[in-house]
């Protein structure tokens, strides 16, 4: 009986160790260090560790990537779990956890590259990296257009349609909260003459998109 115990109690301590292990391991670091390398393929592991061990000593929040080029940590909060990298000189890396359901995690990355207009992709994942399908709407230039502002003027409302039918649109993680942020520089695009018309008609602030909308 008195053995039976003992086991018992070891395999507890077990389960609770590998539990915590697993947990720990849960995390913004753990899961950027070890990634797999095709999805920020300008970085090896040991970049990615040396990256964010400089960062937290406070040596230093720049390295050189396997191109020697300079890559630069812009942003890492552990409590958000989130990071924002400096991959090239016009291309970043946003990388964040969302807990969408109890006891499950989504990882959501975004690349963006400006070339020179800012545009982004964004992929999810769960903590194996397998990815995970989630029905994300990027959205068009066209959803910036103030309406109420197009009434008060004669701008043709087709014309305008087709001068936006090209998008440029960036991604960003929300620093406060699980929504994606998306601003439109689709304006870069345009001639000065188009610009010069629609400008006024648009808005100019990011749309939030709840991430628990992307289901």
């Amino acid at each position: 009986m008195k053995l039976q115990l003992k086991r018992n109690k070891y395999l507890i301590l077990f389960c609770l160790t590998f539990a915590i292990q697993c947990l720990s391991s849960q995390n913004i670091e753990n899961l950027y260090v070890n990634m797999p390398d095709g999805l920020n393929p300008t970085l090896t592991r040991q970049n990615r560790l040396e990256l964010l061990e400089y960062y937290k000593a406070k040596q230093n929040d720049t390295i050189v990537n396997r191109f020697e080029n300079p890559v630069n940590l812009l942003f890492f909060d552990s409590i958000q779990q989130c990071l924002v990298v400096q991959n090239t000189p016009v291309s970043t890396f946003e990388m964040k956890l969302f807990n969408l359901k109890a006891g499950t995690l989504t990882i959501g990355i975004i690349h963006t590259v400006c070339g020179p207009i800012c545009q982004s992709n964004i992929e999810f994942f769960d903590t194996a990296w397998k990815p995970i399908n989630l029905k994300f709407r990027m959205p068009k230039a066209i959803e910036w257009l103030d309406k109420s502002k197009l009434k008060t003027t004669d701008v043709d409302i087709d014309w305008v349609k087709n001068v936006l039918e090209t998008s440029f649109i960036s991604l960003s993680f929300s620093r406060t909260d699980s929504a994606i942020l998306a601003k439109n520089n689709t304006p870069e695009y345009l001639t000065e003459t188009d610009l010069k018309k629609i400008k006024p008609l648009l808005n100019d602030k990011p749309i939030k998109i709840e991430l628990k909308e992307v289901y």
